[in-house]
Order: structure tokens, then sequence, then C-alpha cells
């Protein structure tokens, strides 16, 4: 069947979706770039709250140094759609290069992205596990959005405590440092 001169096949190809998953995933991030300045002064106001992301950070190193060999074997709690969080591009599997072009768009959506999380996820307990829960559907694996729940946790009482600016400075910086372990992961 054709659709708009594509075959149904064409568009279920896992490679096809993922390009169109990303592109839309940009696109919305571009619909906000009048929004730009606003968000990097906002960053730079909360920036004093980055001094918290390796906390955050640390969460997650610790968690992959000591459980995640063991959750790693379970199968339901394994379990992706995809195998790695789409935020890295759609040649992410392909390693070090299927990612590297990707971070300069990566690092522009975080700056808006991470904003709208602090904003509509940090309002309550429920939001925070919404939002944990929320990062499956780029991806990640059930016991990695599990994981997620105490770093939200942790950017809520920034967020309660110091004010949404600060929340997303760390939320960023906790992003970048993530991005920066990856490719340090990579390098070889």
């Amino acid at each position: 069947m054709d659709i708009f001169g594509f075959s149904l096949d064409s568009i279920l190809n896992p490679e096809v979706f993922l390009i169109g998953y990303y592109v839309f995933t940009v696109a919305t991030s571009l619909i906000l770039i009048k929004e730009t300045k606003k968000r990097v002064l906002e960053l730079k106001e909360g920036i004093r709250s980055a001094i918290y992301a390796p906390i955050a950070f640390g969460i997650l190193i610790g968690y992959l140094l000591t459980l995640y060999p063991i959750v790693e074997k379970i199968p339901y709690l394994n379990w992706s759609w995809l195998g790695y969080n789409i935020a890295f591009g759609p040649f992410a599997k392909e390693g070090f290069w299927g990612i590297v072009p990707f971070v300069p768009i990566l690092i522009y959506m975080f700056i808006h992205i991470n904003h709208i999380e602090e904003l509509y996820f940090r309002k309550s307990k429920k939001m925070v596990l919404v939002w944990a829960f929320a990062h499956v559907a780029m991806g990640i694996k059930i016991h990695m959005a599990i994981l997620l729940i105490p770093i939200g946790f942790l950017f809520k009482y920034i967020h309660d405590k110091k004010g949404i600016k600060h929340s997303y400075a760390m939320h960023f910086t906790t992003n970048i440092l993530v991005v920066i372990a990856l490719f340090l992961t990579l390098i070889r």
C-alpha cells in the first residue's frame, strides 16, 4: 500500500522510523528558536545549582557500576522498544561517528526540553514518576527509567527550594555530563 509515494513497509522500516522520529523531535525544538536566548539566560541565572549535577550524575554512575550488570539480566526490566536512547540520534548504534553529528542539535534540544521537563514534571511527586517513565518512549530500558526516579526527586527538591531556573541548570548540566561520559566510553 502506498501513502504519498511511500510504501507502508518503507515507513515501518526501523531506520526510516527512527530518522522520522528524530526529525520530528528536532523540528519541535526548532519551533522554540525564539525562546533560545531566554533559556540560555535562565541557565546563566541558575548556574550556581549546576554544582549539584554531580550528585545526580553520581547516582547514575553508582548504579551503572553496581546494580546495572545484575538488573540487565532481568528480562522485563531490560526491555526497551529501541535498545538505546533516541536522543543520541538515529545512528546511535553506529558508535562514536553515529552520535557525533547529532551532538550540537542534542545540546540545543536540551536547552528547550530540559526547561519544559522542569516546568511541567516537577509540580508533584506523581509528575516526577510520569517524567521518569516517559523516558521509555525515548528508547531507554525500564530499569533505567526506574533509576531516573530518585534523580527526578533530586531535581524536584532543587526546584522546590531554589526555583525552576536552578533545577533547569542542574538538569541541563547533568545531561551534559551524561553526553561527555558517553563520549569517553566510545573513544578507544
